[in-house]
């Protein structure tokens, strides 16, 4: 029950500056401020206890513990120093995207523990229940403001040069740690698509919806009977105003045209056919309801991907390039560029499913199809070509290159972000109080 504790410890901070507690309780004990957000000492103590719970430590030392609640205190007024700075800069995150990052959350917490009911007695809460629960709505909605400071203010680093890297490696070099045993592999992936007849019907659906609503049927009643969108549940209500930019080029376009009341005609984007309400409109910005009707793919549809990549592993098998062969085929449009060369992976890294397949590979050996599926829906099938196997060894500028470079781009990144998150600080009011004052 280790998601249940940390949801009845969790605090949810960004609610409100000072909570009532219930008749006979304290004040809630608040042990940083930074601009108009406080930070309270139980949840500090949430995070302490889970940071135990995930370890199976059930005691420890009380200056050990001191110096991880001082820890855990630092991130916490980094992130909520980031969250002042969206205040500044009039960053908002709207219900609709705290909607869609619930959903992502939950599917993951589905993969994670195998069902539905067991999600719901991990967390003592129903489904329902735990889309509206406060705490990870205020979670989600505080982590997707941050996303958005980090990405208008720190510009993600793409490359490094070589000399970076040695830099990294030459400060670094002791402290890091044995590479443990890899497997440098190459994958072709096929995703499952709706066949013609699928996306024809979605559409029909969604040119049927707009004849009712065009004969006077209520939007909102058909988008939650219909629509497949995290909106669905408030009649496609996106929740807020949005400017310009906020939405795909195609969904944008249709949504701008339309005036208060109006409803689209159907539009498509990469994730179905929209249907598209104004509710209103402010300036340049616009509040919007939406139906959204996604084909969805069969087990036919599998099975056609399937024997496709049969049909390709043959022809690698029988001498065709497998470099050629990801180019030409692979869905994957970050491996196909290189061949569908995925580099080395650690074993650990792997899927039970995934391990158990190359396992039994030798070098220059191709599985076969295997079941693969993203956490943002998409699911199809890979074949895999075993290059070579590197056993645990001691990290080496040559060897490890690659490896090195990845992390030098975090590193560089953190400190690009470190540098920000310092300029940020000095146009914020920061309280911190004295944690000895609460920890006896």
């Amino acid at each position: 029950m280790l998601v249940a504790l940390y949801l009845s410890l969790s605090t949810g901070t960004s609610n409100a500056q000072f909570r009532k507690a219930t008749e006979g309780d304290k004040i809630e004990a608040v042990v940083a401020v930074v601009g108009k957000h406080p930070i309270f000492k139980s949840s500090i103590d949430a995070q302490v206890q889970l940071f135990l719970l995930q370890r199976g430590i059930t005691s420890a030392p009380k200056d050990s513990l001191m110096v991880l609640r001082r820890r855990i205190l630092q991130t916490e007024i980094d992130q909520k120093v980031l969250i002042a700075k969206a205040d500044q800069d009039s960053i908002i995150v709207s219900d609709a995207e705290v909607d869609e990052r619930i959903d992502q959350q939950i599917k993951m917490y589905v993969n994670q523990f195998g069902s539905e009911a067991a999600v719901e007695q991990q967390f003592g809460r129903t489904m329902s229940e735990l889309r509206i629960a406060p705490e990870l709505r205020d979670r989600a909605r505080e982590s997707l403001i941050i996303e958005k400071v980090r990405y208008a203010n720190v510009t993600p680093v793409q490359s490094v040069p070589r000399e970076d890297v040695e830099e990294f490696f030459r400060i670094y070099r002791d402290s890091l740690p044995e590479v443990s045993g890899q497997v440098e592999i190459a994958s072709i992936v096929m995703l499952v698509k709706p066949q013609k007849d699928q996306r024809e019907r979605s559409l029909a659906l969604a040119n049927a919806l707009i004849d009712s609503i065009k004969r006077g049927a209520d939007f909102a009643e058909l988008a939650k009977r219909y629509s497949q969108d995290a909106t669905a549940t408030r009649g496609g209500d996106f929740g807020d105003y949005f400017p310009r930019g906020t939405f795909v080029a195609a969904f944008e376009e249709a949504a701008f045209k339309l005036g208060n009341g109006e409803v689209s005609g159907v539009v498509e984007t990469e994730r179905g056919f929209h249907i598209i309400k104004m509710i209103g409109r402010r300036g340049e910005e616009v509040r919007l309801a939406q139906i959204l009707i996604r084909p969805t793919a069969t087990s036919q549809d599998e099975e056609l991907v399937k024997n496709e990549l049969i049909r390709i592993r043959e022809k690698a098998m029988n001498g065709e390039e497998f470099s050629k062969l990801a180019a030409e085929f692979s869905d994957d449009d970050e491996s196909k560029a290189q061949g569908g060369y995925l580099g080395r992976v650690r074993t650990e890294e792997l899927s039970p499913e995934q391990r158990a397949v190359i396992d039994s590979l030798k070098p220059g050996d191709i599985s076969a199809p295997l079941r693969i599926a993203y956490q943002s829906g998409p699911r199809g099938f890979q074949i895999v070509k075993l290059i070579q196997r590197v056993p645990p060894h001691r990290v080496s500028l040559e060897e490890d290159y690659r490896e090195l470079e990845a992390t030098a781009i975090q590193w560089r990144t953190a400190k690009d972000m470190q540098a920000f998150l310092d300029r940020a600080k000095r146009s914020v009011y920061i309280e911190v109080r004295d944690l000895n004052r609460y920890y006896n």
